[in-house]
């Protein structure tokens, strides 16, 4: 292990440029590749539900699965990287991607789906924490807002790109489910290559393992009233999109009167695509001024959402998801940059791994709370939690940022500086 963090510390200087530049879209690659592979399983939800009768609480409980492998990794191996380096957990990332894959190949019952998410989650939570330091580490000189933007906004932009193809692929026959799944391994092992060959960013042993795998939120105190803001931001805007990952082919059933797979993609790509879109293209301004702006739009366009769904409107639906989707990822984008503005080297892993491990365990609650009232739950009720749960993001976030303006902390007063 210690060779991958040695090799290239030792490298000539000569293509200096170059190989951060390979080193900066491997960790890219990687990090959007591994979010690509969780996503297929989306719109092969209403696949499954044919084939294998999966029921809503089944569902639900596929969701809460994936979340369930995030969380494991983020609690007790986010901050592995400070020990083996970056590139070796990227590589556990895509190992533990690819088992995911060939496990959906051979899936016969509900438990293979459960057990093919969770391995997903693990391969998403290593991303979560190596490949997103990794992508901050790399990012080009004087553009340290694009690692910032694509460490937001790379998941979704995976997620954009997996759901459109897997759906197109699975409606049209251009491939059998298990061909698909094979195929994806197949790109983790090509990306896996161009990792091997890259920059290692992080010294081998730069912590201790015994100190690195002890569970702990690995968050500076300095900064703790920021990640509030930022924690918020992250579960309110995941929780509605968690929803979107397991329900999509439902939704598209109620609104477009079609739930097959190519359905489900559309409906979670009109979330998804200005998710990803939104995320980039926010990154260049100043948070203090857009965090406010886009969590109000968040909280009007949600709602506009679920009443959209009540009265069967797909325009209303169509347009109110696009403006739900895009608030999400501005959140995401701008909440993580104002956090990691004056975040460390070291610090930046355990930072990064506690804002996504509380992402993963807070916008799962609202799934499992599905999964377990699934049997007695109507759509109306299900639309109306999600509306209370909105309005308690946007409490918690401008209540927060009000807070911190008014009575800032040293390094609150930098991120509130023109």
């Amino acid at each position: 292990m210690a060779y991958f963090a040695r090799k290239s510390l030792l490298d000539d200087g000569s293509s200096e440029k170059e190989f951060h530049l390979l080193s900066f879209l491997s960790a890219v690659a990687s990090l959007i590749s591994c979010f690509v592979v969780s996503s297929v399983p989306i719109p092969m939800m209403a696949v499954w539900t044919q084939t294998l009768g999966l029921t809503t609480s089944q569902t639900a409980m596929t969701v809460v699965s994936y979340f369930g492998g995030c969380v494991a990794t983020l609690l007790f191996f986010a901050r592995l990287s400070n020990f083996f380096g970056r590139k070796p957990v990227v590589l556990f990332a895509l190992l533990f991607g690819a088992a995911a894959s060939l496990c959906f190949s051979f899936a016969e019952t509900s438990t293979g789906l459960y057990v093919g998410r969770f391995l997903q989650g693990l391969s998403c939570g290593f991303a979560s924490s190596a490949a997103m330091s990794w992508v901050v580490d790399t990012a080009p000189p004087g553009k340290a807002w694009l690692g910032t933007a694509l460490t937001a906004a790379g998941p979704n932009i995976g997620l954009s790109i997996g759901t459109f193809f897997a759906g197109l692929i699975i409606a049209e026959n251009v491939l059998t489910p298990a061909h698909l799944f094979d195929a994806t391994v197949v790109l983790l092992a090509v990306i896996a290559g161009f990792v091997f060959a890259s920059r290692e960013t992080m010294r081998f042993g730069t912590e201790a393992l015994g100190a690195v795998l002890i569970p702990k939120i690995a968050m500076p105190r300095r900064l703790w009233r920021i990640f509030g803001l930022s924690a918020a931001g992250f579960v309110g805007t995941w929780g509605l999109g968690s929803f979107f990952q397991g329900f999509s082919a439902q939704l598209s059933g109620l609104v477009f009167g079609g739930a097959d797979a190519l359905y489900a993609a559309v409906t979670y790509l009109l979330l998804i695509l200005p998710n990803a879109a939104a995320g980039v293209l926010i990154g260049r301004f100043s948070p203090k001024r857009v965090i406010p702006v886009v969590i109000t739009i968040f909280l009007v366009s949600g709602t506009t959402v679920f009443a959209a769904i009540a009265l069967e409107s797909a325009a209303v639906f169509m347009v109110a998801v696009a403006f739900v989707g895009a608030c999400g990822g501005a959140t995401c984008s701008t909440t993580l940059k104002f956090l990691l503005v004056d975040t460390t080297l070291r610090e930046r892993a355990g930072v990064i791994s506690a804002l996504y491990l509380s992402a993963y365990v807070g916008s799962g609650l609202p799934n499992f709370a599905v999964g377990v009232l699934a049997s007695n739950a109507s759509m109306s009720v299900i639309s109306a939690g999600f509306v209370v749960w909105m309005a308690a993001t946007w409490l918690t976030v401008m209540g927060l940022y009000v807070v911190m303006k008014r009575n800032p902390t040293p390094a609150e007063a930098l991120r509130y500086r023109d």
